[in-house]
Formats: C-alpha cells, sequence, structure tokens
C-alpha cells in the first residue's frame, strides 16, 4: 500500500508550516538547542546533528525508510519567523498510523496557542490522508507536553518504555494514542 504523505506546505491562521529547507538547518538547530532543556525529563542529551541527520538520512524507525519521514517548520505568516519545528513519520508501526517524533515551539511563544493550532490543523491533514490514528512519544516528566497531547484527544496509552525503576537519573516515556 502506497502511503499519502501530509502534504510539503500547509497553513493555519497565523502559520505556515513546510518542509525543512537546506539552508534553514543552521536555525532550526538553534531552536532545537533551545529545547535542549527537555533533556531534564527525558534524559536525552543534545544531538548538535540532529536537524542535519534529519534532513539528510531522516529519523526513522527500524526497517522504515526517508522517504516516510518529514520535517517541517513552522513560520509565522506575518513576520514569516521560524518558531517551530515538527518531525513525523508516516506509517509506523503499521501503514495507517500517523507518528509524530518531535515537535518543539519557541520557548518564549508556548503556551499562546500556536502550537494546539498547528496540530488540529496536522490533525485535519492527516484524517484527509487517511490515516486511522496518530501517536506521539512523550516523557512522563514532561508534564507541559502530557497535558498538551492528552488535551488534543491523544489520550490512550498504547505503552510505557524506559527505566523500570523510579529515580531521579531514571527516565520513561509514554507513547500515546488518538484513533482517528
Amino acid at each position: 500500500m502506497e502511503l499519502t504523505l501530509i502534504p510539503s506546505m500547509w497553513e493555519t491562521n497565523q502559520l505556515i508550516v513546510r518542509d525543512l529547507q537546506e539552508a534553514e538547518i543552521g536555525d532550526v538547530q538553534a531552536l532545537y538547542f533551545q529545547g535542549s532543556y527537555l533533556g531534564e525529563w527525558d534524559g536525552r542529551t543534545y544531538d548538535s546533528d540532529y536537524i542535519t541527520q534529519c534532513f539528510t538520512t531522516g529519523d526513522i524507525p527500524p526497517g522504515g525508510t526517508k522517504h516516510h519521514f518529514k520535517i517541517q517548520v513552522l513560520r509565522m505568516k506575518e513576520s514569516h519567523k521560524i518558531i517551530g519545528l515538527l518531525a513525523t513519520y508516516h506509517g509506523h508501526p503499521s501503514s495507517d498510523v500517523f507518528y509524530i517524533t518531535y515537535f518543539y515551539v519557541d520557548q518564549r511563544l508556548q503556551s499562546q496557542g500556536l502550537g494546539r493550532e498547528a496540530m488540529e490543523q496536522l490533525l485535519q491533514c492527516v484524517k484527509e490522508a487517511n490515516y486511522t490514528e496518530i501517536r506521539a512519544n512523550v516523557a512522563i516528566k514532561n508534564w507541559p507536553a502530557l497535558r498538551f497531547w492528552t488535551s488534543l484527544g491523544l489520550d490512550r496509552i498504547q505503552g510505557v518504555f524506559g527505566d523500570r525503576t523510579h529515580s531521579s537519573q531514571s527516565f520513561a516515556d509514554v507513547e500515546l494514542v488518538k484513533k482517528l
């Protein structure tokens, strides 16, 4: 079955979302670095080549292909300023599943509704592409993200992954699911 990918460019009231261009890698890597504080919640360390890797080879699951991966930037319509990034995988773990691998909005613009606006439109794009569910992996310690995703309807837990014991140095994630 051939997967339908979300559009290379789509819009919301305030945002233009489109595939990352090579000339934007440095700016988007800086935005990714801004979110490195998330490592306190998910145990990951900052990867100085993450955006380049996403652009060239993708952030793909085992057995996946670059063709099914997208990294997109969120820009304000008025200023054209890059304010966020979205990495997704089409068709994992099955062909009817759309997976959000990373989503981040500039820390100075969080809690202003821009992330919600982008995700509500993304949900519409995913439905139009005939996926039956959408998934996101969220660190259990990332309370703001858990509230955000569950408020969008990703409120079924598919699995819990990570450390089995609790400590300040242990980490785990939940895979959240919304049926479409």
